[in-house]
């Protein structure tokens, strides 16, 4: 494909858009001159060829009639001079004559036809006086035809024929039972049926343009499932109808029985069409998604409008006016509101649906005056509301398929940029490795950065604080590329970083722009990073580790040679510079460590691992008062593998949960036989990896309620407490097992990040002492002073102790001098399988062990915290 030039791409641009705007601008002069020239169709005040003169009298109680006028001289003096467009129409029960004197000022007959412009009559009775015989007439269409009659009911109207050179007089007497405005209109019958034509066409043209955009928005509400295109079509039949009654173009398309019935009910379905409206708003703004205090306002308003709706219903027309035109404007304000709200943030993409309020507002204005007769009555003026919303909906409809080319943009942009950093994803990574493969550009290189021990950095810090480091590290290492052509561009934006999920960074080095060597630029990489870092009081001084992998030499397909980098990574923290290439030949031991996982799943689906027991022992009677179960695997193949290996393995490939769920069933089924005969506890581990998954505490309750061993019974090891201190939803979960009566322990204290600033505030009833510190404790010192100050501090918080890895006699006597409650080591038993720890259990003596028996007393557990 080729690509313009931008500075072409946007003159072209600009042409185009010239071009539609000069098309639509003739168009609409066309339509307006159009619509101007129906108004020029009555005979003007002005005429050559007939001319009237108008006068009126209000019945306030509709006690006159037509013979009294006549007849009554001093009835004929209640008339009061007026132009046609001055009688003061006004709500109310009240009818109006009004007599109107027509001159033919032309030698020919002329037929004339007097339209009162309003489709809500009670009643439009048209009288031609005789002034001699002091008689009237009245003037009635022959037997109309079904369609006179529907066009009758639209455009009300009586037609009559002028002799030459003659004056003749009409009474009328009106009476609205809609808008109280009523013009009346005189026309030649050729101009009238001209005017009906124009009126008819320009309703068709919005009849037309209505259901054409129900229907289309009905199918994108089905292809996308977006409420905002189903709240858009009520918004759309709501206007059509509330036009309908009050243009009259729905005796057009409706039985008269329901035109009737959208009459009786004009003002309640206007109701709908604000709450369609304000709903809009609501929905295409988006602020469904966010579900603030402006959602819960809104759809507070709306069944407010609903509610006043039904209540509106219960009062009379005039008080029904007045209520909707006094709360109509404070849902619109609140509407243009959140419209605002949202323009002056992030939404200036929706300036089409900003637009579409001006016509709106306008016609919402200007109609309702012209119908309670405070403004002047002409066509443009009096179908002011439906010009409005043939305007409205076009811009709303620009608005839309702007809002979905918007939500494209956003979903292209959540594919291709990450959540948190706002850097690019490896999607982007992997198309600029296409661009380059496809262009010919072979010789290049994946270089992927890792902050060292991020890992143990991101378990104090939360991810707002980790997305801060990383786009601050982005910057820096941005600033360092900007002018380096060798680094790939990713995006049209000129970003040159990618982000992998694994909290590294990623580049493109193209070796044929590059004009220095690969170690000068890692040297510069890892110098720029070694800088200090500050997130929030905490100072950083964060290296770099990096693993490289050649195009093609290391792979040809993108996945690979990112895979290949990311193992590059691991060999780099390994050796001196900190930077590695990848080595093929390490990758038949990833090759078998995956091979392994997938056997580790096999075995734990067949159940084919084997829980192993080693006692504990109560340090003050000797008594065995628990177990802790430890997980073996004898594999059919590669005889057996510790659990140093395949532990880390299912924790790399997510399979820890399952494992873990597998080791408390099975422990609990083999506890059951334990407790037949004995009566101790079981210590299962669970890492922090267990804790912060989604289902771990229904799935592991559930299992722990099937084997109806009391939580009483269970002892829970935790290991890797610090990725969980910061975790306030882990810190629930475990104190929601410590309140159901599990007992908690902190298992190899000492090692790895296990601290006393840890327990002092993790809800811990147990601590368990490693092996390291309690191993020939008398030998060293230093270990024993270590293993005596820890065993006093966990007592002083009141915390039950364990010491790991028990030897011997000796170690015994000084764990139990410094105050330790339990043991497990050597010197009692080796882990078992669940025969020989029965047996080993039935061989001691009344529950203690053989070892030594001088000690009395029982077995009390801590208290619970």
């Amino acid at each position: 494909m080729i690509k313009l030039p931008s500075s072409i791409y946007n003159s072209t641009k600009l042409v185009f858009i010239v071009m539609i705007s000069l098309v639509l601008v003739f168009i609409l002069n066309n339509v307006w001159q159009f619509i101007s020239h129906i108004d020029e169709l009555s005979f003007s005040k002005d005429s050559s060829l007939v001319t009237s003169d108008f006068s009126y009298t209000i019945d306030r109680d509709n006690s006159l009639d037509i013979k009294t006028l006549i007849k009554n001289k001093e009835s004929k003096a209640l008339f009061i001079p007026s132009l046609a467009n001055d009688i003061p129409y006004e709500l109310g029960h009240q009818s109006y004559w009004v007599k109107i004197n027509i001159n033919n000022n032309t030698a020919n007959i002329q037929s004339v036809v007097l339209h009162a412009d309003n489709s809500r009559l009670a009643f439009f009775d048209v009288y031609k006086v005789n002034a001699i015989l002091e008689s009237t007439t009245q003037i009635a269409q022959q037997k109309p035809t079904p369609e006179q009659e529907t066009l009758l009911d639209v455009f009300p109207h009586v037609a009559f024929d002028l002799l030459e050179k003659s004056t003749v007089q009409v009474i009328a007497h009106i009476k609205s039972n809609g808008p109280p405005n009523i013009p009346l209109i005189l026309y030649s019958k050729e101009n009238f049926d001209k005017r009906t034509d124009y009126v008819q066409m320009t309703f068709g043209i919005f009849i037309g343009i209505m259901l054409l955009m129900a229907a289309y928005n009905f199918v994108l509400f089905f292809a996308t499932k977006d409420k905002v295109y189903l709240v858009y079509i009520g918004y759309l039949l709501s206007a059509f109808i509330v036009i309908a009654g009050v243009t009259g173009y729905g005796y057009l398309i409706f039985s008269k029985q329901i035109q009737y019935i959208i009459h009786e009910y004009s003002l309640f379905l206007d109701y709908f069409m604000i709450f369609f409206l304000l709903l809009f708003s609501l929905y295409f703004l988006r602020y469904d998604q966010i579900k603030g205090k402006f959602y819960r306002v809104g759809l507070t308003s709306c069944l407010l409008l609903i509610l006043v709706a039904f209540y509106s219903l219960t009062l009379d027309q005039i008080a029904q006016t007045k209520l909707f035109f006094s709360i109509q404007p404070i849902f619109i304000l609140y509407a243009l509101f959140i419209i605002f709200r949202r323009l002056s943030k992030d939404f200036a993409w929706a300036r089409f649906y900003f637009i579409s309020w001006l016509p709106f507002l306008a016609g919402a204005a200007i109609q309702p005056l012209v119908l309670l007769n405070y403004v002047d009555s002409t066509f443009i003026t009096r179908n002011a509301f439906l010009f409005a919303v043939m305007i409205e909906i076009t811009f709303m409809a620009f608005a839309l398929a702007e809002r979905m080319r918007r939500n494209e943009q956003d979903r292209i942009h959540d594919i291709s940029y990450h959540d948190f950093t706002k850097l690019p994803r490896k999607s982007m990574l992997e198309n600029a490795m296409n661009e380059m493969k496809n262009s010919g550009e072979n010789d290049f290189c994946v270089l992927i950065i890792k902050p060292e021990h991020i890992e143990q950095i991101s378990l104090y810090i939360d991810d707002k604080a980790n997305a801060a480091l990383f786009k601050r590290l982005s910057r820096r290492l941005s600033s360092l590329f900007i002018h380096n052509d060798a680094i790939v561009e990713l995006s049209s934006n000129h970003e040159k970083i990618c982000f992998l999920e694994n909290n590294c960074l990623a580049i493109i080095v193209n070796h044929e722009k590059n004009q220095q060597d690969l170690p000068i630029l890692i040297k510069s990489i890892q110098q720029l990073i070694s800088e200090t870092f500050q997130i929030d009081d905490l100072k950083l001084p964060l290296s770099a580790v990096i693993g490289v992998a050649n195009h093609p030499e290391h792979g040809s397909a993108n996945y690979l040679l990112i895979n290949h980098a990311l193992l590059a990574v691991n060999d780099a923290q390994l050796v001196y510079g900190r930077w590695a290439y990848y080595q093929s030949e390490k990758s038949d031991h990833t090759s078998y460590l995956l091979k392994l996982a997938t056997d580790l799943k096999a075995a734990i689906e067949h159940n084919t691992l084997a829980i192993y027991h080693q006692p504990q022992i109560d340090l003050k009677t000797l008594r065995v008062c628990s177990s802790e179960c430890l997980i073996r695997w004898d594999h059919h193949r590669e005889g057996f593998i510790s659990p140093d290996i395949f532990i880390p393995l299912a924790e790399d490939l997510g399979l820890i949960n399952q494992l873990t769920l597998w080791v408390i069933k099975r422990s609990l089924a083999q506890h059951q036989q334990i407790l037949v005969n004995n009566n101790h506890m079981v210590s299962i581990n669970i890492s922090g990896k267990d804790i912060a998954h989604e289902h771990f505490f229904t799935n592991a309750l559930s299992i722990i309620e099937e084997s109806g061993i009391a939580a009483e019974k269970i002892i829970l090891e935790l290991t890797e407490s610090a990725s969980i201190s910061h975790n306030q939803q882990s810190l629930e979960l475990i104190q929601k097992l410590g309140d159901l009566g599990f007992t908690i322990s902190i298992d190899d204290f000492g090692t790895g990040y296990s601290s006393m600033a840890q327990i002092s505030h993790l809800p811990f009833q147990e601590l368990k002492v490693d092996r390291q510190f309690v191993e020939n404790v008398n030998d060293d010192h230093k270990r024993k002073t270590i293993a005596e100050a820890t065993v006093k501090m966990a007592k002083g918080l009141g915390l039950e102790v364990v010491a790991e890895g028990i030897n011997s006699q000796e170690d015994e006597d000084t764990l139990r001098s410094f105050g330790c409650d339990i043991g497990q080591g050597y010197y009692y038993a080796k882990p078992m399988p669940i025969d020989d720890y029965l047996d080993w259990l039935a061989s001691q003596n009344n529950g203690r062990t053989q070892k030594r028996i001088d000690l009395d007393g029982e077995f009390i557990p801590a208290d619970k915290i």
